[in-house]
């Protein structure tokens, strides 16, 4: 009778000790999937999070043309304003040399050069991105057959180094021009300015055949003021060094380029007057058309739809 009573006593304590390791496996079970649950919630949101901040990536280069335009034109006010310079059409630089309107210039152009590597960066991997799409289109084993498009991904990919290279030297260039002053280091301001004109250009270009090739497999609309812009930028571009050196020469030899006085007081009764201050509308023009050329790009940006096949 006691055996008997004690084999129902362990006969419970073995099915309560049973429904206790399975009530606590139950538990961690749930545990687990809770936890599991919120880290996927977790992914989710901070996935739905980066894709919302890229999509307002285009509000980079939006700023940076705002930008470019607000650096010419602000020194150029202060310094009328506190006569400090010739009024009619000074050279954006020499504006922007004369206290404390240098302090702004500078600043200003600092802000720019991120901006423009940050847009030069972004448009890297949006490029690399469609290179990749228009390689997934080709069939396997078709690269004879299909010879055109090979070498528009091989072109999109040499553009793409090009407008990455041309990005840095571009700020680099914004960077030397806004921090060494043409009427204290003219050389090195124009290194900058070297740097800086020359490769923006180099990059319009690289960028317009990209949109080109995009346009061509219906990714992308033609870029036709794109194309207005930049060769608006490069005939104005020649424009202003033919007619800068020209004025030099006019008034008496090419070292009269480092005379600041010269540059700054330059009057309508000087030889090369006229030469140099259309050598100035040139140079006006030629940087101004960086502006419009960052709102086309922010634009095309905003218009993007795969932020989220982009890492950044």
């Amino acid at each position: 009778m006691n055996c008997s009573t004690d084999d129902n006593n362990s006969k419970k304590s073995n099915n309560t000790t049973t429904y206790s390791i399975i009530t606590t496996e139950s538990l961690t079970m749930i545990n687990d999937n809770d936890d599991h649950d919120h880290d996927n919630h977790f992914i989710q949101k901070s996935g739905l999070l980066t894709i919302n901040i890229k999509r307002q990536l285009w509000l980079i280069p939006f700023i940076n043309g705002i930008m470019i335009v607000i650096a010419c034109v602000i020194p150029y006010i202060v310094t009328v304003l506190k006569g400090l310079i010739y009024p009619i059409w000074p050279m954006v630089s020499d504006a922007g040399a004369i206290l404390p309107a240098a302090s702004y210039f500078s600043t200003f152009l600092d802000i720019i050069a991120a901006l423009t590597a940050f847009v030069g960066i972004i448009l890297y991997k949006q490029i690399h991105y469609y290179r990749c799409e228009l390689n997934q289109r080709l069939p396997l084993g078709s690269k004879h057959n299909n010879d055109d498009e090979y070498k528009n991904i091989d072109h999109l990919k040499l553009c793409n180094r090009i407008i990455i290279i041309m990005t840095i030297f571009m700020s680099t260039g914004l960077v030397l021009t806004g921090n060494f002053r043409s009427t204290e280091n003219l050389t090195g301001h124009m290194i900058g300015v070297t740097l800086f004109l020359p490769s923006g250009l180099l990059f319009g270009c690289a960028l317009i055949y990209v949109y080109e090739i995009l346009y061509s497999h219906g990714i992308q609309s033609k870029p036709i003021t794109t194309t207005i812009i930049i060769m608006i930028g490069i005939v104005f571009t020649i424009g202003c060094g033919i007619f800068t050196i020209s004025s030099v020469l006019k008034y008496g030899s090419i070292w009269d380029m480092w005379n600041n006085e010269l540059r700054l007081h330059w009057k309508p009764m000087m030889p090369g007057y006229w030469l140099h201050t259309m050598g100035n509308v040139c140079e006006w023009i030629a940087l101004l058309s960086f502006g419009p050329l960052n709102i086309i790009i922010s634009r095309r940006f905003r218009l993007f739809q795969y932020w989220n096949c982009i890492k950044l």
